[in-house]
């Protein structure tokens, strides 16, 4: 396969009276889109939808955030950008797409949290664009085009689930048409299909998301992956969105779409493919699998690929806390047991200052290189702000109902697991361990 990406970046977003994009400045017409967007939801579960532009360096917060969307679209080649979703599941990862880098689209809204269970529902998560809490998201340094959603009584969490994903993608699409024809700043050319030197070392990567059901679903070319077996995919397919976040639960591990579609692992080795190894694939996998056994099952798939692929070593990471941890260092086991070097990333656990109790949540003998992203269990103090946007409170404690705090108002949390994206493991994450 051969990937063209076109790379666009905003200078400025504001409201106006048209939709555009002149001189670096993207101009929405606010009423038209949020209009379009409420009446594209089929089954108006959406009472109201409004938009918020929040821009780097504002003395702002952004809360209930679920996912975040990539503006982009194909110009030239089989499919759309996120295939499966309102189009159909074409396979991607050739020709041309144009994507706005430095702009992500915030789907915003408070799913209901009467009669879940204790881990599957939708928890708050917080965006902070300045202070201490702001390095934890990527989506400080951003443009965020934020869809504050309100949805109707009486609804399925399946409806809710879907109308909102719809939105954001129906809007980061909306959006993405006002560079198909325009020409890129940049352009960066992925051929697979050179000629490697046979002396590189091949290298995999092995990505594993999470899949529990609705409000903790990961979802590849239009559908939820709960049956899914290890499966080898191209890393030009990620690159085009095959791979759309439904997840929900735990602010701090997700990997939105918006980081699917820029996994950071798949851009460095397919940026270094050919020159310093070959990138022989991604293996795509779902973690928080039920028993030890299935567990095993799906590590063995895994590493097999891996091994299918004839790699040398592999990158492996994976979404989600304890659970998925165990299905991953099987995996790290399985491929070095096999004589396949592995590196896994690992959140930590340690306390205050990483020295208490246990480190990680799981762990195995062979994992001999692991890569840190930080602790989890870091005090956090968040200053009051200026400004919010998606919402207008923070729901962040479940044994009180979810009774709603005032979101501007400076708190110290004990953990870091309401900041989006803050121990995220795809490598996206500017945390880290480090010794000294």
């Amino acid at each position: 396969m051969k990937l063209e990406r076109g790379y666009f970046t905003v200078k400025d977003v504001q409201f106006g009276d048209v939709t555009s994009l002149e001189n670096g400045v993207l101009t929405i017409h606010k009423d038209e889109l949020e209009s379009y967007l409420l009446s594209e939801d089929e089954n108006k579960n959406l009472s109201s939808l409004s938009l918020e532009i929040v821009k780097p360096g504002e003395n702002a917060r952004i809360v209930h955030v679920l996912d975040t969307v990539q503006v982009g679209i194909k110009v030239d080649g089989e499919g759309e950008f996120m295939p499966g979703h309102m189009c159909d599941p074409v396979i991607v990862g050739s020709g041309r797409t144009h994507l706005i880098t430095n702009l992500a689209v915030m789907e915003c809204a408070e799913l209901p949290w009467a009669g879940k269970s204790s881990l599957l529902y939708a928890r708050d998560a917080i965006v902070d664009m300045t202070g201490p809490a702001a390095g934890y998201s990527p989506f400080s340094g951003t443009f965020n085009l934020v869809l504050r959603m309100e949805v109707i009584e009486g609804s399925s969490d399946v409806e809710y689930d879907n109308s909102v994903r719809n939105a954001g993608i129906r809007c980061a699409r909306y959006l993405a048409r006002l560079i198909k024809d325009m020409s890129p700043e940049e352009l960066e050319v992925f051929d697979f299909d050179i000629e490697v030197d046979p002396d590189l070392p091949k290298i995999a990567y092995v990505t594993q998301c999470q899949n529990q059901g609705t409000y903790s679903n990961t979802f590849l070319y239009g559908h939820e992956v709960s049956n899914i077996v290890p499966i080898r995919i191209h890393p030009a397919e990620i690159m085009d969105g095959c791979i759309v976040s439904g997840n929900y639960v735990w602010p701090c591990f997700k990997i939105p779409s918006f980081i699917q579609a820029n996994l950071p692992v798949v851009m460095e080795l397919s940026r270094g493919h050919g020159k310093t190894h070959n990138f022989v694939g991604v293996v795509f996998d779902r973690g928080h699998n039920n028993s030890h056994f299935l567990k095993a099952r799906i590590a063995n798939l895994a590493a097999n690929q891996v091994r299918l692929m004839n790699a040398e070593g592999v990158v492996i990471s994976w979404e989600g806390g304890g659970n998925a941890a165990t299905d991953a260092m099987l995996t790290v086991q399985t491929c070095e047991r096999w004589g396949i070097k592995a590196v896994p990333f690992t959140f930590e656990f340690g306390g205050p200052d990483g020295t208490e109790g246990v480190l990680l949540v799981d762990d195995v003998p062979e994992a001999r290189y692991v890569i840190s992203t930080g602790s989890i269990e870091k005090p956090t103090t968040i200053p009051q702000v200026e400004r919010v946007a998606g919402g207008d409170c923070l729901r962040l404690r479940k044994e009180t109902g979810g009774d709603p705090e005032p979101a501007e108002l400076e708190r110290t949390l004990d953990v870091i697991t309401p900041f989006y994206c803050g121990a995220n493991q795809s490598g996206i994450s500017r945390l880290a361990g480090v010794a000294y």
